[in-house]
């Protein structure tokens, strides 16, 4: 009775006996990391084996019961959570896990239970991907237990693939990212020019730079550098309120001459906004409330719609605001741009993360082979196909070649 790691199929294993002939194997990776991390799981397996207390141990009451590992999962790790996804994983387990698997033991709770949970979701109406980020809290409190040795196997370690296949067994068409053409813009930013000329400058902002709305709405007057068209993202506004950008990270943006006149007509009209109003000093907040606060992203959302509605009576495609951020990408690789620099612009850790994204901007085809050419080798004669350049007829050929082929026999010479 005992846990042991071992090499097998190109990767390290725990392997773990118990209670006579039971056993369990665990597979961790291929890297001298992965061994290490296996070795320090065994030890934990192998003391928690001599104390009794392995999940093998046989109990009439259940140690692990799922909502209450979701909760005390919620509670511990809430510190290092954003106030918008710690309310997001609570939503997820109020309403969706802890009402379906209720009291049921971690340990129990297979593959097949996780494929049952997606069923009855699906046909509650729920999208594939709202499912998906259920059981990734779920997938995350397995992970948990599996790193503390409490658990030899993550049933939800593969849910994401999983999930990609039941979004193509029920999908009615391929999904692609949605962006605007050149004149749906210029149409959205006439009429809101028109109709909404608070919201103007931000939708010129969002749709110039790639920015996220929340990264939008927390930009302040010293984050913009008029002298080098540029401009700091250090925080953003969201439903929860102030906090930094979803990366974590601050950045620094690239504006478009337009943008930044944009920026410093909206910046005189703030100052004499402040004589009007009587307002002590110029509002911190580029998009402030009308009284100079920091804007609602609900009310931001309001302006929106109206402004949406009025665009799509002029044919303008009824998009999200998300949009303009895909619209800024699309073009931004459409024009050249290379991977890393738009992914950098908009946020992203990992450039194969933008490739992924917005691979359908990238060129298909590229005919301008000029950069790989270094000269030819003043051969007399022109290459094949090129002008003046006849092949032989075949008849020519069969008289050139011998029996013993094109190359004739060497000579032997005898002694």
């Amino acid at each position: 009775m005992a846990s042991k790691v071992v090499w097998y199929r190109n990767a390290w294993w725990i392997r773990t006996r118990w209670d006579g002939n039971k056993k369990i194997d665990r597979k961790v990776g291929p890297t001298q990391a992965d061994r290490r991390e296996a070795e320090k799981i065994a030890k934990q397996v192998n003391a928690k084996l001599l104390l009794g207390t392995f999940e093998g141990s046989k109990s009439s009451e259940p140690k692990l019961r799922c909502g209450e590992a979701l909760w005390e999962w919620l509670r511990t790790y809430s510190p290092t959570m954003k106030p918008s996804y710690e309310n997001l994983c609570a939503g997820h387990i109020r309403n969706h896990l802890e009402p379906f698997f209720g009291t049921r033991d971690l340990r129990d709770i297979k593959e097949a239970d996780l494929l049952k949970f997606i069923r009855v979701k699906l046909d509650a109406g729920l999208r594939p991907g709202t499912i998906k980020n259920s059981l990734s809290v779920l997938r995350r409190v397995y992970s948990l237990h599996v790193k503390e040795a409490d658990l030899l196997r993550n049933p939800a370690s593969g849910i994401g693939a999983l999930i990609k296949r039941v979004d193509r067994r029920h999908a009615q068409e391929s999904s692609e990212v949605e962006f605007w053409e050149q004149g749906e813009v210029e149409t959205i930013l006439q009429i809101a020019n028109e109709h909404e000329p608070q919201f103007a400058t931000l939708f010129h902002f969002l749709v110039a730079t790639g920015a996220r709305r929340g990264e939008a709405l927390g930009l302040q007057w010293g984050d913009i550098d008029f002298a080098t068209n540029s401009v700091s993202i250090r925080r953003a506004i969201t439903g929860s309120g102030l906090t930094t950008p979803k990366s974590g990270r601050s950045r620094r943006l690239r504006m478009a001459p337009g943008l930044s006149e944009s920026l410093f007509d909206l910046l005189s009209a703030r100052r004499l906004q402040c004589i009007h109003r009587g307002w002590p000093e110029l509002p911190a907040w580029v998009f402030c409330s009308e009284v100079g606060t920091a804007p609602d992203p609900a009310n931001i959302s309001r302006v929106w719609n109206r402004l949406r509605r009025r665009a799509e009576a002029r044919g303008v495609r009824r998009l999200k605001l998300h949009c303009a951020r895909h619209t800024w990408a699309t073009r931004a690789l459409g024009a050249g741009k290379s991977i890393k620099w738009v992914a950098d612009q908009l946020g992203h850790a990992d450039p194969a993360l933008t490739l992924s994204v917005y691979a359908h901007a990238m060129k298909e085809e590229e005919r301008d082979l000029s950069f790989a050419e270094f000269g030819g080798s003043k051969r007399l004669y022109p290459a094949p196909g090129e002008a003046g350049h006849a092949p032989k007829s075949a008849k020519s050929l069969n008289l050139m070649a011998r029996r013993e082929g094109f190359e004739p026999p060497t000579l032997r010479f005898e002694a």
